[in-house]
């Protein structure tokens, strides 16, 4: 158990299969397994996955869900207030300007937990309007808002819609 833990210990990000073929690969006796071998590995909590249509009573039931999570996987107040910050930057804009005109569309908000890190993404369908280069006075500022927020922020747009990724790592 002490040689498993030594080779899960130095995780950082990896995929749970990625773990995995560390685990079989660091355990394996010298002359292989002798026989077929079974390896379970559980992720507390579960991933967060949400799927709503795109009207903002939908924030603070996502935002709630979001604080309970990130409750539950042990993050620190004042980074779970920081992860709000930024998904809700990215869930209004894909409220307001994915699904302007298409207000029935459906945006889905996942989140997963790692050895040392959030990965939050928030995805629609629609498409958005290209942002200006300067903010006005009182709106435009929330992709600067999330870039400050999160270690980093990657925005996919094509056809089908946008998918935001944030990731951060805990502290």
């Amino acid at each position: 158990m002490a040689r498993a833990a030594d080779l899960v210990g130095g995780g950082g990000s990896r995929t749970r299969d990625d773990v995995a073929d560390a685990l079989m690969a660091g355990l394996e006796p010298a002359g292989g397994y002798p026989d077929d071998v079974a390896i379970l590995l559980y992720r507390q909590p579960a991933p967060l996955a949400m799927d709503f249509t795109a009207d903002v009573r939908h924030l603070a039931p996502s935002r709630a869900a979001l604080r309970t999570w990130l409750s539950e996987v042990g993050v620190a107040p004042a980074q779970i207030q920081d992860m709000l910050i930024a998904t809700g930057e990215a869930v209004a804009n894909a409220i307001e300007h994915g699904h302007r005109a298409r207000p029935e569309g459906i945006i889905s908000l996942r989140a997963i937990a790692v050895v040392d890190g959030l990965h939050v993404s928030v995805i629609d369908s629609g498409v958005w309007k290209t942002p200006h280069r300067v903010p006005s006075e009182h709106r435009g500022r929330g992709l600067s808002l999330m870039r400050c927020l999160v270690q980093d922020l990657s925005i996919h747009s094509n056809d089908a819609g946008t998918t935001v990724h944030m990731y951060a790592r805990i502290t």
